[in-house]
């Protein structure tokens, strides 16, 4: 199993990026690929997001800016009550994060920024949601500023390769006014120091707490000497019972002779 876990980042900051060494694994980049958004041409934009120049490891997740030429409606990633806005904006962005040979993707940070209204009487609402490698998570539920930072734990599977899935849903009502500014997801890359069960592009550390995969490969061959030692056991063991039913056999014949005599 996973962990999860979510906080809000204007209260809370994320350890994992406040280490300040950099070691042999965080030298190494991860590849993103696969790049979609559920609604193009506007909220998530996939086409214009790309990796940080200044971090390999973090793919900034692009954001439609300006209004659609034909209905004059804002294409941002913002639910409003003002003219030529959205009610509600909602979209969903996934992309896949590989590790480079020899290292897996140990965890993922997904931090989102954004802004709301402040009006005492605004009502606006949104959730951040996520899937990453199967298991669904909520990031956030938020009822005003929508900045939220979610991490997932991936050490446990190990893997090479991790398909991530991003829901953002947002809704103003009355005076309402919420927008997201910024999206990224950060990836922490650690080297394999376990033996894997050999799953190309991955797989199941044998011998892992908990469970793992035995290692398959079959039990070495029998010494051709103890193969001979055993069977001449055996055939020790079947002479010294038939030397035990003679011994009876002729017991029982020289009573009779006794008994007739």
């Amino acid at each position: 199993m996973i962990r999860f876990g979510a906080r809000i980042s204007f209260v809370f900051i994320v350890p994992a990026l406040l280490l300040a060494g950099v070691t042999g694994a965080q030298a190494q980049v991860a590849g993103f690929s696969q790049l979609r958004d559920a609604a193009p041409g506007k909220f998530f934009d996939a086409a214009t997001s790309a990796p940080s120049a200044a971090n390999g490891n973090q793919l900034n997740i692009g954001l439609n800016t300006g209004s659609d030429p034909l209905t004059f409606v804002s294409t941002e990633f913002r639910a409003s009550t003002q003219a030529f806005t959205n009610r509600m904006a909602d979209d969903t962005f996934s992309f896949v994060v590989t590790a480079p040979a020899g290292f897996y993707v140990a965890s993922l940070t997904y931090t989102q920024v954004g802004t709301a209204s402040t009006v005492r009487t605004a009502q606006q609402n949104g959730n951040s949601q996520w899937t990453v490698a199967g298991f669904p998570a909520v990031i956030g539920e938020y009822a005003g500023n929508p900045t939220v930072t979610g991490v997932v734990d991936l050490t446990p599977l190990q893997p090479s390769s991790v398909p991530v899935s991003i829901t953002v849903s947002l809704f103003a009502g009355p005076s309402g006014d919420i927008t997201i500014t910024s999206a990224s997801v950060v990836a922490d890359i650690k080297p394999l120091v376990a033996p894997r069960d050999g799953t190309v592009g991955g797989g199941i550390p044998q011998g892992a707490p908990g469970g793992g995969v035995n290692n398959p490969a079959p039990p070495p061959p029998a010494d051709a000497d103890d193969a001979g030692n055993r069977g001449r056991g055996r055939d020790e063991d079947e002479a010294r019972r038939g030397n035990q039913g003679n011994g009876r056999g002729q017991g029982g014949r020289e009573s009779g002779r006794g008994s007739g005599r």
